[in-house]
């Protein structure tokens, strides 16, 4: 409960159903040029940000993040413009397979009772960096930890805008 309550920065409304992770060994899923750079910038930039401060609202390295911050600061790095909570980030971008999730994907969990009330960024080796509450900051967490196995909501694309026109036709 008290992990719930630390979480709960990124609170959300309604959404599909969750879906289990699998690992990224999918044939045939390999990621075009432009769309890998993307992923690999927000992976740089999400590693840049382990240890900065755990802040609620807040969205910049210099005073700290809250989960959804993380996400919006680190995709922008990228060149994506994302809205600033959890519930609308995982709105407004394209959800992948869990089979084919890459490193620089975002995942998002139900940590409150609500889906996509947390977000995290996908690291590779079932793990990932997330803004997580005062005491831990911005850190390192595995998928397979039972807690948030059990919360995985699903897996999104930080597309840049350009890709997302691209990937519709």
């Amino acid at each position: 409960m008290l992990a719930a309550l630390a979480l709960g920065g990124c609170a959300s409304l309604t959404s599909p159903p969750p879906v289990a992770l699998a690992p990224p060994s999918a044939p045939g899923s390999q990621i075009p040029g432009r769309e890998a750079s993307t992923l690999d910038t927000v992976l740089v930039n999400a590693i840049a940000q382990i240890g900065k401060p755990y802040r609620w609202g807040g969205e910049s390295p210099q005073t700290g993040f809250d989960c959804s911050g993380l996400i919006q600061y680190v995709v922008a790095q990228a060149g994506v413009p994302i809205p600033r909570n959890s519930y609308a980030q995982a709105a407004a971008l394209p959800a992948v397979s869990p089979e084919r999730i890459r490193p620089g994907d975002l995942v998002f969990f139900n940590t409150t009772g609500q889906p996509f009330s947390h977000v995290g960024i996908y690291i590779g080796g079932d793990q990932f960096v997330s803004a997580l509450n005062p005491r831990v900051g911005v850190a390192v967490q595995s998928l397979r930890i039972p807690y948030w196995a059990d919360r995985l909501d699903g897996v999104r694309r930080p597309f840049a805008p350009e890709l997302l026109a691209a990937n519709d036709r």
